[in-house]
């Protein structure tokens, strides 16, 4: 394995995607298919509405709760799922789904909690934005914890101990670690637009209420667009994770082949 420029990591991110598509799908669409389904069970009404006209009712307020819930487990599931097929992939040439789903059940708890920091982190940057200090804090816990999933998945680590490693990779050269996070963003709602737009149009074309089959398209292309954006951000940042350690510690794939065997360690 050999340190790669950012642009060699999206290339080979592409690459890897392409290779084993056929399994990143599938990892994705078991998951997301009947997550996805949810969203089409509840209120027609949308939260913005009710945010609007300040006051919700219980039984949508706890729809909403439960949507965040099941996507904040989904997208994590997901998201490990495919990080730990970039690992497979790169040492066995193939991809066992099965396999990197069991990955994910071994620090199943640690990446829940990882992912549910990292999502409140999120929020505080974005929604914080009037508030400069809060923003910029919550930014920079989001850049230097953005190595602590791959950190749990790999080396095994929990919580704590997987933020701490993160940060402890992320201060050697965050500067390269920015860059390659904010181009992952873009190529991320890059992917989402192009997938979504074209959909959008047709949509707009029906003027009338929503149907069955306008509703199946909306499903379908969320699907689509949740799959192909959450695979390739994991591949990416996994791939970057990769090439941050080969930069600091020498980083091969006989270390990957050991990390990736975890039914021999404690």
């Amino acid at each position: 394995m050999q340190e790669r420029s950012l642009g060699d990591i999206l290339n080979e991110t592409f690459a890897i995607f392409g290779k084993g598509g056929r399994s990143f799908a599938l990892i994705a669409i078991v998951v997301f298919a009947p997550a996805n389904l949810i969203t089409f069970l509840g209120p027609r009404t949308e939260l913005q509405h009710y945010v609007t006209a300040g006051s919700i009712p219980g039984s949508a307020l706890l729809f909403y709760v439960l949507v965040a819930l099941v996507t904040l487990v989904a997208t994590t599931a997901v998201w490990s799922a495919a990080s730990a097929a970039v690992g497979q992939q790169l040492v066995t040439g193939s991809i066992d789904v099965k396999e990197c789903f069991k990955r994910v059940s071994w620090r199943l708890y640690s990446l829940l909690l990882l992912s549910l920091t990292l999502t409140i982190g999120l929020a505080i940057c974005v929604g914080g934005i009037v508030i400069v200090i809060p923003a910029i804090v919550a930014a920079g816990f989001l850049l230097f914890g953005s190595l602590a999933i791959p950190a749990a998945l790999y080396e095994g680590r929990k919580y704590v101990s997987a933020l701490r490693r993160s940060f402890q990779l992320v201060r050697s050269m965050w500067p390269r670690i920015l860059g390659g996070m904010i181009l992952i963003t873009l190529v991320m709602l890059g992917t989402g637009l192009v997938i979504s737009v074209p959909s959008l149009l047709l949509l707009s074309l029906d003027s009338g209420s929503l149907s069955l089959a306008s509703m199946g398209i909306q499903y379908l292309v969320s699907l689509i667009a949740n799959s192909a954006a959450v695979t390739i951000s994991a591949v990416a940042v996994t791939l970057l994770y990769f090439d941050t350690r080969i930069r600091l510690e020498g980083f091969g794939l006989e270390k990957l082949s050991y990390e990736i065997n975890y039914s021999d360690k404690n």
